[in-house]
């Protein structure tokens, strides 16, 4: 009997004669290698990657997620569609949009792949969306048809195989067209390197931050009393608790310190490069996870917008896609569109605000209620008037533009007549 490890190009095989044992089929894997691997949640415990994944999450929930219909004079919010509450609101009964998309893009980050199961009501329109985790949820495809489906644990518990139009699915990178790769497994020496570090420096630091010492005896100490003697000086002065007493010594005996400061160790340089290389794989600026050894008043900003131009607009085009390929009909993708609203995080100062806005209005391409909704502020009179700049005229009607204007500084004919009088 074989059973195949998803999203592996492992599988575990067992021998009937063999005490019902599973063993590993490829490579130099076997069961012992799993214990102690690195996971999405062991690796979770990273501050580094909860910074990464905790940036994500929150600025994807943080941005309105809209329906929007489109029209002849360009696009509207399509409040009165039964969708538009759903992405905008309560996607289902227990949780809010934030919610339902920060667990969502943290699925994403992790495992490499987000899952949320589709429920449609009796006339097949979409009624809820409920996010499954992504280590209940199986992607298959069929040998024969090449149909995609999903075996998958539901919320309540229950066990089902969903069609792919059941099933929202945001993969990551991957190469199979279907599922995504987890960058937790991918780099998993790298995530392993820093929980060692961590684990090391919680122990190194529970010491009191020093190594141990040596106690010098000049006699000689049963194996008894040197038991007596090492457990009674850990009680004592182990820790960093006891750190800055006064040692009492006792039979002449001496204590020596083994110093290794964690500089010489590269302990701090370790976990500083940890921190970057983490931000570097989830293409995250160092200064945005609290590391702000490099960063300076001049760099920060361009960091920002090459975060929001170079991560956070991909990761918005792959929700885009993906729910309008599964939540729209090929009806209703002509009429409506799906998109995150990005102004918010796009917005910058007050000043660089108002002076963009300052040339909209200038040459005629925002009224006065265009900004006042941008920030949040209700319409006016008169506001949606535009403006024209009178030093310009497009290409079409300079021609006759200038040949009026030649005529118009022509003498007319009364004038001339007067003249020769």
């Amino acid at each position: 009997m074989q059973l195949r490890i998803p999203f592996t190009n492992l599988s575990l095989r067992m021998n009937v004669g063999n005490a019902g044992n599973w063993h590993a089929s490829d490579g130099d894997f076997s069961l012992g290698n799993l214990r102690g691997a690195v996971t999405e949640e062991r690796a979770l415990g990273i501050d580094a990657v909860y910074a990464c994944v905790n940036l994500y999450a929150r600025t994807i929930a943080s941005m309105p997620l809209v329906l929007y219909r489109k029209g002849k004079n360009g696009k509207e919010r399509a409040t009165d569609h039964p969708l538009y509450s759903l992405l905008h609101d309560e996607p289902n009964m227990n949780m809010s949009s934030h919610t339902f998309r920060k667990i969502m893009e943290a699925s994403l980050k992790l495992w490499g792949n987000a899952y949320a199961w589709i429920e449609f009501d009796k006339y097949y329109q979409v009624k809820a969306l409920w996010p499954l985790t992504p280590d209940s949820v199986f992607p298959q495809r069929s040998r024969k048809t090449g149909e995609l489906y999903y075996d998958a644990i539901l919320y309540d518990g229950t066990a089902k195989r969903l069609r792919a139009y059941e099933m929202v699915h945001i993969p990551g990178l991957g190469f199979d067209g279907i599922s995504g790769r987890s960058p937790i497994r991918q780099f998993a020496e790298t995530m392993g390197l820093n929980l060692d570090i961590k684990d090391y420096g919680c122990k190194f630091f529970k010491n009191g931050a020093r190594p141990s010492g040596v106690l010098e005896h000049p006699g000689r100490l049963s194996e008894e009393a040197q038991e007596r003697l090492r457990k009674q000086f850990d009680r004592r002065y182990a820790g960093s608790a006891n750190s800055g007493k006064t040692m009492l010594l006792e039979e002449g005996m001496k204590y020596a310190q083994i110093s290794v400061p964690p500089e010489e160790a590269q302990f701090l340089e370790s976990r500083k490069y940890g921190v970057n290389e983490i931000a570097r794989i989830y293409g995250v600026p160092p200064h945005m996870i609290a590391d702000l050894e490099h960063a300076t008043f001049s760099n920060i900003e361009s960091q920002d917008i090459n975060f929001a131009k170079h991560s956070i607009v991909p990761e918005c085009v792959n929700w885009e896609q993906e729910l309008m390929r599964k939540l729209l009909n090929a009806d209703e993708r002509k009429s409506y569109e799906i998109e995150f609203n990005m102004e918010g995080l796009v917005r910058g100062d007050m000043q660089s605000r108002y002076q963009a806005y300052a040339i909209g209005r200038q040459w005629g391409f925002l009224t006065a209620d265009d900004i006042r909704a941008k920030e949040n502020m209700g319409n006016v009179d008169g506001g949606k008037t535009t403006y024209t700049p009178l030093n310009m005229i497009s290409s079409d009607l300079a021609d006759a533009y200038w040949l009026a204007k030649i005529e118009s500084m022509q003498p007319k004919g009364g004038e001339k007549n007067a003249k020769q009088e």
